[in-house]
């Protein structure tokens, strides 16, 4: 599956990582697959990022700022006498808001080819320049019907729980985000997106963008790997909120948790990410105390064959590892 994906991409930066028994190891593959020596890169890691913002939503709930089945205008400066989603819609796809601002019924075809352009071809961060005002602003102004809606995949239900996040604790996403990634998670190498990295491409973004909780984050294999090993061991204990069940979808096949998404079947606790330059997945296996990280400085777009590669590799690795005893340091010779 690496000789395939890796075929023809010049300056690829693959990294592969996995977590056993507590034991770390991650290799590093180039174009052709050949393995080169392991250097921690920084990628962008799109939308796992949202798992992120939801671990910050767990420990809002143990600080009893908030409770899930709260409206959203508890919250943020909405008319109370409209309807509005929940926390919990939004933190599991079922708000009812799908992409919106950029959902292709909201925008002329004209427009939509312009966003496919910047994204894919220009590699612009198309969700610069929506701040929390803006965002409130475009959030008043998509009127939902009380009703219970399906799961429909948002970034834009993500950026408002960040907007949310933020009031609730008086201050800008990015600085809780920050101070939470430094104080509650200790991790050294995970931080917000600035444009800055030791690979290229990166997405540029301001400091009061609403997105960054949708998609704004950068980490390394092994800062990844500690987070993961973090979800296994509920530390901090209120992770183990996120894990739960709240809404399956049978016909799908999968279920949500907060923020995760988890494997009825198996349990696996996933997540993928995309930007325009960069792919990622997390995969967390708490029965088996197994932890998989797949990184690429590689895109894909919508019609691209490759683009479920690395989650198909991500999960067979988790498939493998929790069926085998080997040495972690052993399993990806």
């Amino acid at each position: 599956m690496i000789q395939r994906y890796a075929r023809d991409k010049s300056d690829l930066k693959l990294t592969i990582g996995v977590l056993k028994s507590d034991k770390i190891n991650y290799k590093l593959f180039g174009a052709n697959s050949k393995e080169l020596e392991p250097v921690e890169y920084e990628y962008e890691i799109g939308s796992i990022s949202k798992t992120f913002t939801a671990s910050m939503l767990c420990k809002a709930i143990a600080d009893g700022r908030v409770n899930l089945d709260d409206s959203i205008t508890k919250y943020l400066p909405l008319d109370s006498n409209t309807f509005y989603p929940t926390i919990l819609h939004l933190a599991t796809h079922t708000s009812g808001y799908g992409e919106y601002p950029f959902d292709s019924s909201t925008l002329s075809e004209k427009e939509q080819e312009k966003i496919n352009d910047d994204f894919y071809k220009k590699r612009l961060n198309i969700y610069r320049g929506i701040n929390s005002a803006s965002l409130l602003d475009k959030l008043k102004s998509h009127i939902l019907k009380d009703k219970p809606y399906d799961w429909e995949y948002s970034n834009f239900g993500f950026a408002v729980l960040g907007t949310l996040l933020g009031e609730v604790y008086h201050t800008s996403y990015k600085l809780l985000a920050e101070n939470f990634i430094e104080n509650d998670l200790g991790l050294t190498k995970t931080r917000l997106g600035n444009g800055i990295g030791n690979l290229s491409h990166y997405w540029t973004w301001n400091d009061d963008d609403a997105y960054f909780a949708a998609g704004g984050f950068i980490s390394t294999v092994t800062d990844l790997l500690q987070y993961g090993r973090m979800h296994l061991h509920n530390s901090p204990n209120y992770l183990a909120l996120s894990h739960k069940t709240y809404r399956t979808f049978k016909k799908a096949g999968f279920s949500m948790g907060l923020g995760w998404i988890i494997d009825p079947q198996t349990g696996y606790l996933w997540h993928n990410g995309g930007t325009s330059s960069y792919k990622s997945f997390l995969g967390i296996d708490k029965e088996h105390k197994t932890v998989v990280v797949v990184l690429s400085n590689y895109p894909t777009n919508d019609n691209s064959k490759e683009d479920d590669a690395l989650d198909i590799l991500g999960y067979r690795l988790l498939d493998s590892l929790s069926n085998d005893d080997r040495d972690v340091f052993n399993v990806l010779e």
